[in-house]
């Protein structure tokens, strides 16, 4: 998630980006259709055609990030899977570094995909059956079928996120002792894994309902937002997605959910047994990242905040205590 200084609906720096790209000026109203979260993501149309402009503050790190997010996109679209397909700026390029009276942004230009997100936002409703949840897990391993022959990509690895995660720690919390610790084990565990090329790779980072779409008539998965896209094991994603599946669809029993999903998986890329058993541990990591960004995001306050804002800070501080809880349940059990 961006910074919450971030999180302001800015239509006038929206429409100074999207001026950078072909538009029909007729339909800005579109524009109130925007969403802020890891990017401002504001949709638009051009000839007719739904289209959305995404944008984040510069970074040096995160533009080589982002440029290199492109360019697996546009590997998987060659290979014909159906991914999210970036759109060309008038001046010829994908990914655009502009000076704004707000700062430095970085921004780029997408389709829309077919279908509606998985997550039922937008649809007339999404009946769950075995076949679906199969097809979601197939899905995931096209992608990682395809990803296990990309090679060159000067991606972000866990381990750098592990350091990146030390330093905050050290230099913002104090070496807090428990989550100290929590990292330490996560990483001395994660260095023991076995790593190859048919395991370790770039994953898509959150392959979640919400990043999934499904089209009823033509029966196709579309999947969008690989920001989060890193080095890490393959079963990363997969613990992401059943752990998202279970919170999602709670009516429906988890353990059928999961072999459903796996058996997809395993038709589209074959891998060994033995990495399910790593789940647990990608948990911890997964938790510990996402208590990381928290903690960062939530360091700013300023006077007069919105309701919304302070609303917001409500509902991360509580998911920031749930994550505390499991790291002191870790510290308890000596897990």
């Amino acid at each position: 998630m961006l910074k919450l200084k971030y999180l302001f609906d800015n239509r006038d720096l929206a429409i100074m980006l999207l001026e950078n790209w072909e538009y029909d000026k007729d339909a800005l109203d579109m524009l109130d259709y925007y969403r802020i979260s890891g990017n401002a993501i504001y949709p638009y149309k051009c000839n007719g055609e739904i289209c959305f402009l995404r944008f984040v503050p510069w970074e040096a790190n995160i533009e080589n990030e982002l440029n290199e997010e492109i360019k697996f996109i546009q590997y998987l679209l060659e290979n014909g899977l159906n991914v999210l397909e970036p759109i060309m700026s008038k001046k010829g390029n994908y990914l655009l570094n502009k000076n704004t009276p707000w700062g430095k942004y970085l921004a780029c230009a997408f389709r829309r995909v077919e279908g509606d997100r998985l997550d039922g936002f937008n649809s007339d409703g999404i009946d769950w059956t075995d076949e679906l949840i199969i097809g979601y897990g197939k899905e995931l391993g096209k992608i990682h079928k395809f990803s296990s022959k990309y090679k060159n990509v000067p991606k972000k690895s866990c381990f750098e996120m592990i350091e990146e995660m030390d330093n905050f720690i050290k230099t913002k919390l104090e070496n807090d002792k428990i989550i100290s610790k929590e990292l330490e084990e996560v990483k001395n565990l994660l260095q023991r894994l076995p790593q190859n090329k048919s395991n370790y790779g770039l994953i898509h980072g959150d392959y979640e309902l919400d990043n999934v779409f499904y089209d009823k008539k033509t029966k196709k998965y579309s999947v969008i937002d690989f920001g989060s896209s890193i080095y890490h094991w393959y079963t990363m994603d997969i613990e992401i997605s059943l752990n998202n599946l279970q919170e999602e669809l709670p009516q429906m029993e988890f353990e059928k959910i999961k072999t459903l999903f796996i058996n997809g998986y395993k038709e589209k890329y074959q891998i060994n047994e033995d990495e399910f058993k790593y789940l647990p541990l990608f948990r911890r990591f997964e938790n510990l990242s996402k208590y990381i960004e928290l903690k960062e995001l939530l360091e700013e306050t300023w006077d007069n905040e919105p309701l919304w804002m302070l609303e917001l800070r409500k509902e991360l501080n509580k998911y920031l205590e749930e994550l505390e809880n499991s790291f002191e349940i870790m510290e308890n059990t000596n897990c």
